[in-house]
């Protein structure tokens, strides 16, 4: 009997994704939340008699994967990451930690970013500015400031006085302690700007004003594209 209940066929509804396996896939780590979710007390259907839960499903076929064959997803491991701690499946949340993308994810670009200043003050400023500049427009050009460190600071301060735009509308990164490039913080910029969904490239901002330093070792110029 306790063979044939593992084997049982039962379908799920994840946020209206709708997913077909056995008991036994889903009760494969019994003191997971997923596994939880099949005891008679916490049960919840829809009206179709499918176990339902309350999220988004998008990555669910990823945790089916997974207790299925314990294989590990190739792709969107942050998110999948993120559902497995949802569901307490210990198994899949540590091996996807273990992994060298989540690896270089979590301790070496995100450890980067938080020395940062501000970094997502200001993402959340060039989406919103540019934006604003979009209004019967197919480009909106959004002139941001790359400083590495306190030395460079004080070279900028005098190179934006004569930038020819106001103070104000240069949004600033840096400077920061950490071994991590001027490129790859921009790199870093571009990548979370299309993460949101948005067409972004950056090219340095030349200004023809005679520096005694190269303009372009500042300023840049993100051309969000619409249309």
């Amino acid at each position: 009997y306790f063979w044939r209940t593992l084997k049982m066929f039962v379908q799920l509804n994840i946020g209206g994704h709708v997913f077909s396996t056995t008991l036994g896939t889903v009760r494969k780590f019994p003191n997971s939340t997923l596994a939880g979710l099949f005891n008679g007390s916490t049960k919840r259907m829809d009206s179709e008699g499918r176990h339902f839960v309350d999220r988004d499903g998008t990555y669910f076929g990823y945790i089916l994967e997974y207790l299925r064959t314990e294989k590990l997803p190739t792709e969107h491991l942050q998110e999948v990451h993120k559902e497995a701690l949802y569901y307490d499946i210990k198994p899949l949340v540590k091996a996807i930690e273990e992994t060298p993308q989540f690896f270089g994810e979590t301790v070496g670009r995100q450890q980067f970013l938080a020395r940062v200043p501000n970094y997502q003050e200001n993402l959340e400023v060039i989406v919103r500015v540019a934006r604003a500049e979009a209004i019967a427009s197919r480009y909106s050009n959004i002139i941001v400031c790359v400083v590495r460190t306190e030395d460079d600071l004080a070279r900028y301060n005098h190179a934006i006085d004569s930038l020819g735009t106001p103070r104000e509308s240069v949004v600033s990164f840096g400077p920061w302690k950490a071994p991590a490039s001027v490129e790859d913080l921009l790199d870093c910029v571009k990548m979370d700007i299309e993460a949101k969904g948005y067409k972004v490239k950056i090219q340095p901002h030349s200004i023809d004003k005679g520096f005694l330093f190269k303009s372009n070792d500042f300023f840049y110029k993100l051309i969000f594209t619409w249309w």
